[in-house]
């Protein structure tokens, strides 16, 4: 069996147990259930609107709520904000977000159960972007001032009984980590593992860790990471997880569940957040169903382990096949789709019925065709005798993990028209469907291969989460040239093939629209973001496979949009700056304005088209 760290076992599912932590009245990790929780969006300094959106997510099912205090004055007020709740019957744990401020983390730890800061700036301050050439003494002496600044924070965490979240952000590595690691994962790694170590020295340990990133593939690969370097250095704290500025509608559930799902779907996680730019209440249901998802997989039938040495839980790599014509190879995954749609059509249609309108079809329905040409069979495994006497381009064989067997391989191995399409009736289906592509990639079997679940009764908003949770960490992995979501009946029209061009893109293997980075949104937010989203989206939605980031504020902004081509981020009050390639191309616009603008410095850069 592969041997893997960072999982208990690939091929059965079982939650991964930390190291309880009390968090007020909450218990996380060990074998406590999974935490939801969320963030304000309102100004830390406004008691009355704070408490009113906090009582809010706490009535819509959030556990914990999180806060920002950016300054002293947000931190001390933390304290009327819990009176207050209290006061009135809430009494869930509340955390302090922190940012560049120590003074201020200090301050919020006397007042309320958890305070979450960032190594990347708790000490170094704002990103500079700039490599710095150091020495063994250089670093250990910067590391020296992050132990100093960060010790009088434990010892008043110590003294009120307050956990304290270590949470790296991809966007926010300090240039210390950056000059040493690079924007990797083990840079993102060593930036929490550097405060946890200081941490451990001090015997402090009410700790929760958090990598995140809006790359949903950096951010599993990198808490995969560091689950191991936990494991390596015999320690295991609670994870809280979450794919930072997934942005709104069903693209941004879709990349929190690929992202997230992937983590619980391995047994990862003990507390999540989905971070959407809605309200902030919205994000409880979807937390909610993702957690009920991924922990039914439980119990499951057994899955026959694979020892496939090629395989890596933290990097992306995609699994070789040779090309069927445009699947498999070098070619981005297809969509298989059971309809046509105007919008959003499949790559290839399945139908048993209605030949006119599909192009693959059943080998009875096939065979009985005059002009073959234009369809291709799909067989069953008891069909498979028929394999060398058919004469298509194409052929598409349904086959489960449980049939894969040396005398299958020996008959299909030397058919190189083939397409296998990989179902799974599992319980736990991404395990063995994994478990299927680490077999043929053991046996060297290099088909393309379409990864198949079907959803019933009706295909809808949760089932939405679902799909996103089962196809998107295989290709994450690199596994899978096609998505095929079979299903009986949808809650509206078109909404299935939307779903699998979504996931494909959030688990960033191919791009049919532009990719948005949008955070939620907080009480550093001086800008209304999630109408500057939407006006965005409809203005350059027609721009395929540009990125753009909309973020509320420089915290997490310019390293965040790292990749992305476009960069609108809040400055001030109703003030915008304007990133290219992440740099500053033009500060102060007026909030108004700034959507404008945006389209203007598009069109400079000869990335504009005109909608059809």
């Amino acid at each position: 069996m592969i041997k893997s760290e960072y999982c208990i076992d690939l091929f059965k599912y079982k939650r991964n147990k930390t190291r309880e932590v009390t968090i007020g009245e909450l218990m996380l990790g060990d074998t406590h259930p999974i935490v939801v929780q969320s963030m304000t969006t309102t100004n830390t300094n406004h008691t009355e609107a704070t408490v009113n959106q906090i009582k809010t997510i706490f009535d819509a099912g959030g556990q914990m709520v999180r806060m920002t205090a950016q300054g002293r004055r947000e931190a001390a007020n933390l304290k009327n904000i819990k009176t207050e709740l209290h006061r009135q019957g809430y009494t869930a744990p509340l955390v302090a977000d922190i940012h560049f401020n120590p003074n201020a983390a200090n301050i919020a730890a006397e007042h309320i159960e958890k305070v979450r800061i960032n190594p990347g700036n708790f000490v170094d301050g704002a990103k500079k972007f700039e490599t710095i050439q150091y020495t063994p003494e250089s670093y250990a002496e910067e590391l020296e001032t992050v132990k100093k600044k960060l010790i009088p924070l434990l010892n008043i965490c110590k003294q009120n009984n307050t956990a304290l979240r270590i949470g790296t952000n991809h966007g926010s590595l300090s240039d210390r980590i950056m000059s040493r690691y690079g924007d990797t994962p083990m840079g993102m790694v060593e930036s929490c593992m550097e405060f946890l170590r200081i941490c451990q020295q001090e015997e402090f340990k009410r700790i929760v860790l958090s990598i995140k990133a809006s790359n949903a593939r950096v951010m599993v690969h990198t808490v995969r990471l560091l689950v191991q370097k936990m494991q390596e250095e015999n320690i295991s704290y609670p994870l809280h997880l979450g794919v930072t500025e997934a942005g709104e509608g069903e693209d941004g559930r879709i990349r929190s569940a690929v992202g997230i799902g992937a983590l619980l779907a391995d047994g990862i996680g003990d507390t999540i957040r989905v971070s959407l730019t809605e309200d902030p209440e919205k994000e409880i249901p979807v937390a909610r169903e993702l957690i009920r998802y991924t922990s039914s997989k439980a119990d499951h039938d057994t899955i026959k382990p694979v020892n496939d040495a090629s395989y890596s839980p933290f990097e992306y790599a995609r699994r070789k096949s040779e090309a069927v014509g445009n699947i498999g190879g070098g070619n981005f995954p297809v969509v298989l789709g059971n309809k046509k749609t105007l919008k959003d059509a499949p790559d290839y249609i399945f139908s048993s019925g209605d030949e006119s309108a599909a192009n693959i079809l059943p080998l009875n329905q096939w065979n009985k065709l005059k002009d073959k040409a234009r369809h291709f069979p799909l067989l069953k495994i008891k069909e498979l005798n028929q394999l060398k006497e058919l004469n298509a381009a194409k052929i598409f064989l349904k086959v489960s993990y449980s049939e894969f067997n040396p005398a299958f391989y020996e008959r299909i191995k030397s058919c190189t028209n083939l397409v296998l399409v990989l179902s799974s009736t599992n319980k736990n289906n991404i395990a063995e469907q994994r478990a299927a592509f680490l077999w043929l990639a053991s046996n060297k079997v290099n088909h393309p291969v379409i990864i198949y679940n079907k959803y019933n009764p009706v295909f809808d908003r949760n089932t939405q989460i679902q799909a996103a949770c089962d196809f998107g960490p295989l290709f994450l992995d690199g596994f899978g040239d096609g998505i095929w979501i079979d299903y009986n009946k949808e809650s509206k029209p078109g909404m299935v093939n939307k779903t699998a061009y979504a996931i494909l893109q959030a688990a960033r293997v191919r791009f049919e629209k532009p990719d948005y980075i949008s955070c939620p949104g907080c009480g550093r937010t001086l800008f209304g973001i999630q109408e500057t989203t939407t006006r965005v989206k409809e203005r350059t939605a027609h721009l395929k496979g540009l990125k753009i980031a909309v973020m509320g504020c420089i915290v997490n902004g310019p390293g965040e949009m790292a990749d992305a081509d476009y960069g609108y981020v809040g400055s001030g009050p109703g003030k915008i700056t304007l990133y290219y390639q992440r740099k500053v191309v033009k500060k102060n616009i007026d909030e108004k304005d700034a959507v404008n603008e945006l389209i203007d410095l598009i069109k400079l850069n000869n990335d504009w088209k005109e909608p059809v």
